[in-house]
């Protein structure tokens, strides 16, 4: 069932059914989450890298990844609630000038504590930039179009997945991780200079307090979806945020191979965002985002017996490990566009307030992800990541397959009293 009548039904060219989504629009904030989407996740492939200038563990190392998270989920709520007044365009540049700025910070540190505001001030950044992008993008498309627009700006981050992390891991191993910061940092640059002059000026919407987000939260649907996105975020990032030690200890690979590790599960990225977004206009986001998860369960507990039992550094050893994490990538970028389409097709009062707060949910899961992908690095094997990571995205299965079956049953009971 689909909103009817929504902050996100009031953008652009909503009328006829030819209207096709503004690409040009659509690519330019996609570029954005490029650039952000490289930031995100490129510390995984410099883990030893880091852990080696700064005199910490990989381990250490891997939280830069879940503070950049967690200061996300917490912070992007906020964010919005106090930059709610400024226009959109307004906003998105100076996202994007913050997250400059904490780029070349990170790239200058002189030790791992600045390194960590570093990666604070970048969270500021994304945090201010991606829900807005996601909610301009809701409002100027048309609503038949909805899926595959909000999987052009996902393909953003998956594009960034399949080129930037591993573009960036590949200058850190040959040269210096300072200058894959320095690479993010032009992306953003770029990124800035072509939404200066793509974005039309878009108007604030109406301002949305902190306690109205909370509340949205708050129901029921809503807090599930949240719920289950946590629960599936947090199972694919114990594994994926700590791909490098993975992949060598399985593998044997050096930085190279984990570099070409990285470019194959990116480019299954772009193909899961697209097909996500496809599935989401086909089948409805609910049934998609199940589906997703269920994959990405498939692929993460297929990791084990692989981390456990398969002969270290063979031939076959490796192109399996590559096959499980293009199916691992495939399904967790499927994620986004149908979990965005499942909440902007609720029947709730205020949809788009919901939507900004789904990156919170990734994020959380991400930083929850890292925190316990540290752990099982710290305390137990590689073989304990797979575990850990696929037991959390049980959970999330079990989740999903509760909550559509109590909306199901909600729907059912509604007809029965018509």
């Amino acid at each position: 069932m689909t909103a009817n009548g929504t902050a996100g039904d009031t953008g652009t060219k909503t009328g006829a059914p030819h209207d096709g989504p503004n690409r040009v629009l659509l690519l330019a904030l996609a570029l954005g989450a490029f650039s952000i989407g490289t930031d995100s996740l490129i510390i995984s492939g410099l883990l030893d890298r880091i852990a080696t200038d700064f005199d910490v563990s990989p381990a250490t190392t891997g939280q830069l990844i879940s503070v950049f998270a967690l200061v996300y989920a917490i912070g992007a709520p906020v964010l919005a609630a106090v930059t709610g007044a400024l226009g959109r365009k307004r906003l998105l540049l100076i996202a994007l000038a913050v997250f400059i700025a904490a780029n070349l910070l990170g790239a200058l540190a002189p030790g791992y504590p600045t390194l960590m505001a570093s990666r604070v001030l970048a969270a500021v950044g994304a945090g201010l930039y991606l829900p807005c992008a996601m909610i301009i993008t809701v409002s100027v498309t048309p609503q038949q179009w909805r899926g595959r627009a909000l999987a052009i700006v996902a393909g953003g981050m998956s594009a960034a997945t399949a080129l930037g992390v591993p573009l960036g891991t590949l200058i850190g191993a040959i040269g210096d991780w300072r200058a894959t910061l320095v690479l993010v940092a032009v992306l953003a640059t770029v990124a800035a200079a072509v939404l200066t002059v793509a974005v039309p000026q878009v108007p604030a919407p109406s301002a949305v307090t902190l306690r109205q987000r909370l509340t949205a939260a708050a129901h029921p649907g809503v807090l599930t979806a949240l719920l289950s996105n946590v629960l599936a975020c947090a199972g694919e990032f114990t594994v994926v945020v700590y791909v490098a030690p993975l992949a060598r200890e399985v593998t044997g690979v050096g930085a190279a191979g984990v570099s070409a590790f990285l470019l194959v599960s990116g480019l299954a990225a772009l193909l899961g965002s697209a097909v996500g977004g496809r599935a989401a206009d086909k089948y409805g986001g609910g049934r998609a985002y199940h589906g997703a998860v269920a994959v990405l369960l498939v692929g993460l507990a297929a990791m084990v017996p692989v981390a456990a039992f398969a002969p270290d550094g063979s031939w076959g050893t490796t192109v399996l490990f590559g096959l499980l994490l293009c199916v691992i990538s495939l399904a967790s970028w499927a994620l986004p566009p149908a979990q965005n389409h499942r909440i902007a097709s609720m029947d709730i009062p205020e949809p788009t307030v919901a939507l900004s707060l789904n990156g919170s949910s990734s994020y959380l899961g991400l930083a929850v992800g890292g925190a316990l992908g540290g752990l099982a690095m710290e305390h137990g094997s590689v073989t304990t990541l797979a575990l850990a990571g696929s037991g959390v995205e049980l959970l999330a299965l079990a989740t999903v397959t509760l909550s559509m079956a109590a909306a199901s049953g909600s729907g059912r009971s509604r007809e029965g009293r018509g």
